[in-house]
């Protein structure tokens, strides 16, 4: 009598990758899929571009039309507070942004993201941060470099250099956050990215375009704190020692911060809720 035995096999466990890891992983793979993207690539560098060139002449504007010891941090204010600088940083947030989490719900990679131990917390961050490292290079980037280029050709002192730096990081990374927030939000809620990023449009430039109309009819400044780009001057106007005009920054901080917060939130729940459908 021949007695057979089945082989027997050991599956071995890979141990659970650490929270940095998981996150680069999201982060690192979802950004080369964006930066693939002709579309990105485009809207990125006309973004980064436009900033340069933007700033580069800022700079030698007041060399050449404005006394160079009058010169001050506030002076740098007038770059970030062009609307083409801010146009342009919404269509990169729009372009790259856009598809960020539509993309995962059309294709159901959500589920799969949301399967393993990977919390929505983490997943959201790490998808910020793609569409945050493209802000950065299309807004903190040109807030930066003309400071910079400023002490290098002696237009300013390092004193005034670095107080201008200060602020553009600190303008940057809120509006970074401001845009980044607003565009999850909206891819959130949608498989179609084009619909994100028509609303990402729509909700920014419709809101700016109506305030005009609307101060006539009221007949009261305080109508522009509909208008995010507004809100975002003002607290700009501050952090650069500027006039702060006919909004009080006060309440154009605390709109920012509860659109970001109520923009995190409901992409939090939204995410939150296909956690459970892929749970059960």
């Amino acid at each position: 009598m021949v007695t057979v035995k089945l082989p027997t096999y050991v599956r071995r466990e890979e141990p659970l990758q650490g929270r940095p890891r998981r996150f680069l992983a999201i982060f690192s793979s979802g950004l080369k899929r964006e930066l693939k993207r002709v579309t990105n690539i485009i809207a990125l560098f006309l973004a980064i571009a436009f900033g340069v060139i933007l700033t580069i002449f800022t700079v030698f504007l007041a060399a050449a039309f404005q006394p160079l010891a009058e010169l001050d941090a506030s002076y740098f204010f007038g770059t970030l507070a062009n609307p083409a600088l801010l146009f342009f940083a919404l269509i990169v947030a729009a372009s790259v942004g856009s598809g960020l989490i539509a993309d995962d719900i059309r294709h159901m990679s959500l589920t799969l993201y949301l399967s393993r131990p990977i919390t929505t917390s983490d997943y959201l961050l790490s998808k910020a941060s793609i569409v945050a490292f493209a802000l950065v290079l299309a807004i903190a980037f040109p807030a930066v470099l003309g400071p910079i280029v400023a002490a290098i050709l002696l237009y300013v002192t390092w004193e005034v250099a670095i107080q201008a730096l200060l602020a553009g990081i600190a303008f940057g990374l809120f509006a970074t956050v401001l845009f980044s927030t607003l565009v999850l939000m909206f891819s959130s809620l949608t498989a179609r990215k084009g619909i994100a990023a028509a609303a990402v449009f729509a909700g920014a430039l419709a809101l700016q375009g109506i305030t005009f109309p609307l101060r006539e009819v009221v007949g009261s400044d305080s109508i522009f704190h509909l208008s995010l780009y507004e809100n975002l001057l003002a607290v700009g106007r501050v952090l650069y020692g500027v006039d702060p005009g006919v909004l009080g920054w006060e309440v154009s901080l605390v709109i920012l911060v509860a659109v970001v917060l109520a923009s995190s939130a409901i992409a939090f729940l939204r995410v939150r809720s296909m956690e459970v459908v892929a749970a059960s």
